[in-house]
């Protein structure tokens, strides 16, 4: 578990800062700095590596830098798949989703209410 963000390669691009910035404080009580740092680093390159590509493609409109943003999407998906960051892959690492209001406590409110 992270305890905090740590911090990020310097050559992280915009979008590479922000990704990094959402896996740790969003998966800070399953992404692991120890095991899951690489995965998080080549997760954030991938984001920086669809940013560049799809501006490449709104420029050219070229339909083979259409396809390389294709590409880099879906191994940026698989990445944070990886990490944990689809309900899916939440569901096989064991980590469930905190709900604030649990369905007992919804019936006491308005049952009182």
């Amino acid at each position: 578990m992270a305890e905090g963000v740590p911090d990020c390669p310097a050559d992280f691009g915009l979008e590479a800062r922000r990704l990094w910035e959402r896996i740790w404080q969003a998966g800070i009580t399953w992404v692991s700095p120890n095991s899951d740092a690489e995965a998080a680093e080549q997760a954030c390159r991938l984001a920086d590596d669809v940013a560049v590509a799809r501006e490449r493609y709104r420029a050219t409109r070229d339909p083979k830098d259409g396809r390389m943003v294709a590409t880099f999407h879906r191994e940026l998906s698989a990445a944070l798949a990886s990490l944990g960051f689809d309900p899916a892959s939440r569901t096989r690492l064991g980590v469930a989703e905190v709900t604030r209001v649990s369905k007992l406590e919804a019936l006491r409110a308005k049952r009182e209410g």
